[in-house]
């Protein structure tokens, strides 16, 4: 049965070539990139205050609204988990893969399902359920703690970096100890399955 989020029969999806980007477009995403990057490097050289002063902006790129004031709760804490973040990628706690999308490629929504499937453990579908591992063991201040939901879904950062291709590999999925996803080319003799307990705190905390 096709659902929203399987929306491709099995067979459509394992035969679909891989697809070929203009220059054009290449240029276009790696230069969305590159002005993200000078902003946020701009904001932290100034010790917050360029963010702030820029709060639109800030807002646009990292929620999907221009509202800074609907969004100020969360958003001050954003100048701390970008250090916070730079500082886990400089040390190598991570795998280095939170900053590793090449500046070429297409913003994405959702994962690749032609490189990653659900475990047979999964019991929720195309949702996360109650699991929001990949959230909250880097503390971001994004996800809302009270429906344990992003705020910032489908937003720029959402779509050119990490949050929207989730997760595009191995190292990714053993990071978060990912009870949803593994890869396809990864051989079945030696898939984890995880199951749906809670992360202990120290992983949360890492």
């Amino acid at each position: 049965m096709r659902t929203a989020d399987d929306p491709l029969p099995r067979r459509s999806r394992a035969q679909a070539a891989p697809l070929r980007h203009s220059l054009p477009q290449q240029l276009r995403w790696s230069a969305n990139r590159l002005i993200f990057y000078t902003y946020i490097g701009f904001s932290i050289f100034t010790v917050g205050l360029g963010g702030f002063l820029t709060g639109p902006l800030m807002t646009w790129y990292f929620y999907g609204d221009w509202r800074f004031w609907r969004h100020w709760s969360s958003a001050k804490h954003l100048f701390a988990h970008a250090y916070r973040m730079l500082w886990w990628v400089l040390q190598g706690k991570n795998g280095g893969f939170m900053l590793n999308v090449p500046l070429n490629a297409p913003p994405s929504t959702s994962v690749d399902r032609n490189r990653v499937q659900l475990t047979d453990s999964w019991e929720f579908g195309g949702s996360c359920g109650p699991c929001t591992r990949c959230c909250s063991k880097i503390r971001c201040p994004i996800l809302d703690p009270a429906t344990q939901l992003c705020r910032g879904y489908n937003s720029f950062f959402w779509r050119y970096f990490n949050c929207g291709r989730y997760p595009s590999e191995q190292s990714e999925i053993d990071y978060y100890l990912c009870p949803k996803w593994e890869m396809k080319d990864d051989d079945a003799g030696t898939r984890r399955t995880p199951g749906l307990t809670a992360p202990e705190p120290e992983e949360v905390l890492a």
